[in-house]
């Protein structure tokens, strides 16, 4: 399944030009990157937005915070793009929003989000200057299939928590490390299906299925991510990766133990990897890498590195 990854900013375009200038550019690029809508620059401070997107096969996930008082989705974007999918969205701002879609006018409080349809036209417009939300495009008729009557759920607000939630926070964690896409597009995209699907109140069967496979993978994703950007911590443990995930310490070890290694196992394979890399390419005390991985006994590295690779550190110097 193809992956398909844009980032757009405020910061990518030229220097010198004023905030007029610099929305008019940056809305001529927004219909290029994402013909999703447009957006109504806030008056009284100067203009910015970010926003980055994820493309698997036709779920798409993406994120977007900028300086605007409206975001829209006029008649003639339906008409140009033929685009059906459900979108579900999620106000990650601080404030209340309004949104108007399918003639109804609801509020969108902080955490909280809606189910849209893309065929037809929607305006979030509540007079703030900033704005910040998260939102995942879904396949119509998986959806359909997965969610009897799902479409009666579009066009008003849907509480935090649950799976829902839960697969909000995961397109966000993605959305921050876009790497972790690459190698496993089709199962990501399957599992936010699971998610949205369950969290949408899906058929019983489907739901069952979804409860296995969804959020046990979720959160081991989510680990998984956590330990990857903490593993050269001296004192990280199997306790402060669970309390970074919001799970017990015993989950978080049959999740790890379940997906092939314990968590002292990965944890000291992601510091050899990463010792064994800095001495291929980098300049310094042995000590000093090994300390900098994560170990903080330099003969319980020297065993484990040669038991690892078959050499002692002194010999990978370069190789």
């Amino acid at each position: 399944m193809s992956v398909i990854k844009k980032t757009l900013s405020t910061d990518m375009l030229p220097q010198g030009l004023n905030d007029r200038q610099r929305f008019l550019r940056f809305a001529e690029l927004f219909e290029h990157f994402s013909n999703t809508g447009e957006l109504d620059p806030a008056p009284d401070v100067p203009f910015r937005a970010a926003m980055n997107s994820i493309h698997v096969g036709t779920t798409m996930l993406g994120r977007c915070d900028g300086s605007f008082t409206a975001v829209r989705r006029e008649r003639r974007q339906v008409q140009a793009t033929n685009d059906d999918r459900y979108c579900l969205a999620r106000n990650s701002g601080k404030r209340d929003g309004i949104l108007v879609h399918r003639g109804r006018e609801f509020t969108l409080r902080p955490g909280s989000m809606a189910l849209l349809k893309l065929d037809e036209p929607f305006i979030s417009a509540d007079g703030a200057n900033a704005k910040r939300f998260t939102n995942v495009h879904l396949p119509t008729l998986t959806l359909q299939a997965m969610v009897p009557g799902v479409d009666d759920m579009v066009g008003r607000e849907l509480e935090p928590g649950g799976a829902l939630s839960l697969a909000m926070d995961y397109s966000d964690l993605l959305l921050q490390h876009p790497g972790a896409v690459d190698q496993a597009g089709f199962a990501i995209a399957a599992h936010l299906m699971d998610l949205a699907a369950l969290g949408l109140g899906a058929r019983c069967d489907i739901a069952a299925a979804a409860q296995r496979r969804g959020m046990r993978t979720v959160r081991l994703k989510a680990v998984l991510m956590i330990l990857e950007r903490r593993f050269t911590e001296p004192d990280f443990s199997a306790q402060k990766l669970a309390t970074a995930a919001g799970l017990s310490e015993r989950y978080v070890n049959e999740l790890l133990f379940e997906a092939g290694a314990s968590f002292t196992t990965r944890l000291t394979e992601l510091r050899l990897r990463k010792a064994g890399d800095l001495l291929a390419h980098a300049e310094g005390k042995i000590s000093d890498i090994a300390f900098a991985c994560g170990f903080n006994d330099l003969s319980y590295f020297n065993r484990c590195f040669r038991r690892r690779f078959g050499l002692t550190p002194t010999a990978a110097r370069g190789r």
